[in-house]
């Protein structure tokens, strides 16, 4: 089965390179882009989830970055509040 989206009891996000839409830190002179492995979010990291200004579901990383998925709001949101609270959940493709 793959996934998506994934949370860790120990509040860590894996999110599948293939619904990563861009990773990028907007205010810098060079963006930062992701290749081949999942990447992995510690969710006390997050700023905040929100759409940015193109329409895209995104985490707001605390250090700057962005992180656009293709990806349902609701699965983000749920995959983020589970990392905040400790419980280990999959959202499949």
């Amino acid at each position: 089965m793959n996934i998506k989206l994934k949370s860790t009891s120990d509040g860590l996000i894996y999110v599948k390179q293939s619904v990563i839409i861009n990773l990028k830190r907007p205010n810098s002179l060079e963006g930062a882009k992701a290749l081949g492995k999942p990447i992995i979010i510690n969710v006390n990291h997050i700023g905040f989830l929100s759409h940015n200004i193109d329409g895209n579901v995104t985490f707001f990383m605390a250090n700057g970055f962005e992180i656009s998925m293709n990806v349902f709001y609701s699965e983000a949101e749920e995959v983020f509040n589970s990392a905040k609270a400790g419980i280990s959940l999959e959202i499949a493709l």
